[in-house]
């Protein structure tokens, strides 16, 4: 366990100025209940601190690595890597208790906490800019907290609520005349949709973001819609026209120099070639999607492309690298609740152990994969997940009957989905037993 003296180290890093003096002047107990805990949540978010601490006990956290090198050597602010200043500066400028400053801190530190995954941290922060904002009378900054509170609902699967918030955040854009904001929020609602297997009202919200993108000459906005198209286009099985949009993404955003950008479009391309069964192609577009995740600390980003990656290699039968991958992937998304990814990542297990021909244990892992994927509600992963199981069984030649099911479950609702193609080899699988 962390000493008093190293916690109160760390905490001196983010704490607002009259609460670092208080600190200072007369220990911890000076800085008030709710400055500690958002504090110590701070540190939890910034990997100085591990996370199974008490709320307001300070003396029951443990150091990470990184915590441990700060609270030793206490380097100068201006020494850190400028992303770890950033998330610094946000929680000084919150902890202001200054209304003004408090606002720009918490949306700072709600997109910084976005990024790097920190879900539930991004959320309360999300819950208490909407109680400024509507004590202030602030529309721009309620659009925010609920375009985010959306955003962050989404990372857990938890879609009618994340389509209230943006429904919400729609209105409020719009109340503040904000056209930019309302083009961003109906490409989201989009994915919404999509996730859902609602795939008509996600087309339209994306058409309608492409339109309004287009009207305000938004070539950001234009290229993050053209490529939630083609993931549409994809999943209908409409391959050359996702491929196409995709590429055309690429380059648009490794031309504006928009590194994450990039990364996503580079994740799609893999998934389509994975679909094509190209694995070696996938492998490749994912590895760079994984080092560019890496790179700029864009944590979920990074497990998509994990997952991605951990299944095309367990296809290929390089079990080593498609576990590393998996474990990693599994750890990101336990973190952030999200079913839908660790369906997919239960489905890299299953696939390693089959390929190992261990299919007991294989097939212990497709049904945790297919009970977290009808638990995210994503139609496609559920197909996925229940294909890979039929198929399974088919190859180890028991539970017949199971197989039959899955196989007829799956090809069901790729048809719901549009993707034909998909649907016509689960049938022509399960026709074959």
């Amino acid at each position: 366990m962390a000493t008093r003296n190293e916690i109160e180290s760390l905490l001196f890093y983010v704490l607002g100025e009259t609460n670092r003096q208080n600190l200072i002047a007369s220990g911890l107990e000076a800085v008030p209940k709710d400055s500690r805990v958002a504090a110590l949540r701070g540190l939890q978010d910034l990997g100085w601190i591990g996370h199974c601490g008490l709320a307001d006990y300070e003396e029951s956290y443990s150091l990470t690595k990184d915590g441990r090198v700060m609270a030793s050597q206490r380097p100068d602010l201006s020494s850190l890597d400028s992303k770890v200043r950033e998330h610094i500066e946000a929680l000084r400028h919150v902890d202001t208790g200054q209304n003004g400053v408090v606002k720009e801190g918490l949306k700072q530190l709600i997109s910084i906490q976005s990024d790097l995954g920190c879900t539930d941290s991004a959320l309360l922060n999300c819950y208490r800019l909407k109680s400024i904002a509507e004590r202030t009378k602030d529309v721009e900054a309620a659009a925010f907290a609920a375009y985010n509170e959306g955003k962050m609902e989404s990372a857990q699967n938890k879609w009618d609520e994340a389509l209230e918030s943006y429904l919400t955040a729609i209105e409020k854009f719009m109340e503040a005349g904000d056209r930019r904001g309302v083009c961003m929020t109906n490409r989201v609602m989009g994915v919404v949709y999509g996730n859902k297997g609602d795939h008509a009202s996600a087309v339209r919200c994306f058409e309608s973001s492409l339109t309004m993108a287009r009207e305000i000459g938004d070539r950001d906005a234009i290229a993050k819609a053209e490529g939630n198209l083609a993931i549409i286009y994809d999943l209908e099985g409409r391959t050359e026209e996702s491929e196409k949009a995709s590429k055309s993404c690429l380059d648009y955003f490794l031309e504006v120099g928009d590194n994450i950008g990039a990364a996503r479009s580079a994740n799609n391309l893999g998934v389509l070639n994975l679909s094509r069964d190209n694995l070696q192609m996938a492998g490749e577009y994912f590895e760079k999607t994984i080092a560019a995740s890496r790179a700029c600390k864009e944590h979920t980003l990074l497990g998509t492309a994990l997952v991605n990656a951990g299944y095309c290699y367990a296809r290929t039968g390089d079990a080593a690298r498609a576990l590393a991958y998996s474990d990693e992937a599994m750890k990101i998304f336990r973190e952030l609740c999200n079913q839908n990814m660790i369906a997919l990542a239960y489905r890299n297990y299953g696939t390693i152990e089959a390929r190992n021909g261990h299919f007991d244990e294989a097939f212990a892992l497709f049904e945790k994969s297919v009970r977290s994927a009808k638990a995210s509600g994503v139609e496609d992963t559920l197909a996925a997940c229940c294909y890979e199981y039929g198929t399974t069984l088919i190859k180890a030649t028991v539970k017949l009957h199971l197989a039959s099911k899955l196989l007829k479950k799956a090809s069901a609702i790729y048809r719901s989905i549009g993707n034909t193609q998909k649907a016509r080899e689960a049938e022509a699988r399960a026709a074959a037993i």
